[in-house]
Formats: structure tokens, C-alpha cells, sequence
């Protein structure tokens, strides 16, 4: 569950989409859910009797970001928990402690369809940060290649509420090898990233991606994270 950041200009990723999409008709691959601190959310939720245990770092000349998270299955649902610590030069650490609610199923063979209710709060005031509520569409024309849509709005405590939107692309270039374009909007602006995930085993993947608002009017964000599945009761 990754928080809110700012913008970036449209037509790299585009470039990157197309060459993805080019790249994707040829590679017969297994393609990989989104997940991870990626904005732009899958519809799909982890099988029963299993954990996604997340962990990256964010950083900007401005700005740095510590996340922390997890989610489980619970019977038709998948619960998620997630700690954050933000900080900003000359300002005190903001923490925030978030709690999702997933659902999600197949419409039919790669198409499906979900939806989430995210609730965060945070040290500072006020302490109820607000919820965000998004339906989620995945469309995947083969294994390799994956299409995310997520629409919904976000209901600030001190602000009005605002709608969110995100769209992304993501396809396998290699067995180990994962490539993602996103782009969304959300209280911050139009928003947009591109980023890599490599396949270090079986249930653990690296996550790398360059970020920024568009129009330059914040600073490009790094993102560095890991990814872990597991069953309940594993080690």
C-alpha cells in the first residue's frame, strides 16, 4: 500500500508501454501481480493459506520514505497492514499505521476484477489521515503481459474528497526479469513510474523504479524494496 507522492512527464512510459507491448507479443513468459510499492494496484489476492511480506525504501532530494507492510488471506478476503515513516528536512518524522480490506475474482479467463478499502492513521494531526476506496480491473492477454486499472476516490479528514486513478502495464521481459509503466493521479497530481523487479528465488523479488511528478514540479523519487510470499506457518 504504498502512500501518496508527486508527478512525471507521460511520454517516456508511453514510449516504454508500446515497447513493452511489441516486447510482450514475443515472450512467451509467466508474468508476476504489480504488488510491492507500486501505486497502481492488481485485482487479485493471495491464495489461501498464504502471506506478501513487503519492505523498500524512497528517496528524493527532498524527501525520504520507510515502508513496511504485509498481507494475508482470510477466508474470501485479504488483509493488509502497513507502517510508514516519513521525512522531510527541517520538519519532525511522520508516522502512519494503514489497514486494507482486498476482494477480488476472475470475470473470466484473464479478466478479473476487485476492489479495496484503505484506512490511515498518523502521528500527526489529525490523527485519522482519512480512507481510500478503489475499484481494481486486470486484463492479462497472455501470461506475460498485464494491464491495471484502478479508479475510486480518496476521503481526506481535513479536505474534500478527490477521485484517484491509475493505469499500468507490466510484462515480462525475462524469466527473472519484470518490467513496469504506471501512471495514476491522486491528491498530489497526475503521478508517473517506471520501474524493474528481478526474481531473486522463488518467493523473492527486488523492485527498482525511477519516479516524478509531471511538468518537473517535484523532484524524481528512487525506490529500492523487496518482496516476500510465504504460507502461514513457513519460516
Amino acid at each position: 500500500m504504498p502512500p501518496s507522492r508527486p508527478p512525471c512527464p507521460l511520454r517516456p512510459a508511453a514510449r516504454l508501454a508500446t515497447i513493452a507491448w511489441i516486447a510482450g507479443l514475443a515472450l512467451p513468459l509467466p508474468a508476476l501481480a504489480a504488488g510491492g510499492h507500486h501505486a497502481v494496484d492488481d485485482a487479485s489476492i493471495a491464495d489461501p493459506g498464504q502471506c506478501a511480506l513487503e519492505a523498500w525504501g524512497e528517496h528524493s532530494r527532498d524527501h525520504r520514505l520507510q515502508h513496511a507492510g504485509g498481507a494475508c488471506r482470510a477466508g474470501a478476503l485479504e488483509l493488509g497492514l502497513n507502517l510508514d515513516r516519513s521525512i522531510s528536512p527541517g520538519e519532525a518524522a511522520v508516522r502512519s499505521l494503514g489497514l486494507q480490506l482486498k476482494a477480488a475474482g476472475d470475470l473470466q479467463p484473464g479478466l478479473s476484477v476487485g476492489a479495496t478499502w484503505t484506512t490511515t492513521w498518523q502521528s500527526g494531526t489529525p490523527r485519522l489521515a482519512g480512507h481510500t476506496a478503489l475499484l481494481l480491473l486486470t486484463w492479462q492477454p497472455r501470461d506475460d503481459l498485464a494491464l491495471h486499472l484502478n479508479l475510486g476516490r480518496e476521503f481526506p479528514t481535513q479536505d474534500p474528497a478527490l477521485t484517484r486513478h491509475g493505469l499500468a502495464l507490466e510484462w515480462q521481459l525475462t524469466p527473472r526479469w519484470q518490467a513496469l509503466a504506471e501512471r495514476w493521479q491522486d491528491a498530489l497530481g497526475p503521478q508517473q513510474r517506471l520501474g524493474l523487479r528481478y526474481t531473486l528465488s522463488e518467493r523473492l523479488t527486488l523492485d527498482l523504479s525511477r519516479a516524478r511528478g509531471d511538468h518537473g514540479r517535484h523532484p524524481v523519487w528512487w525506490t529500492l524494496g523487496l518482496n516476500w510470499a510465504l504460507t502461514h506457518g513457513q519460516r
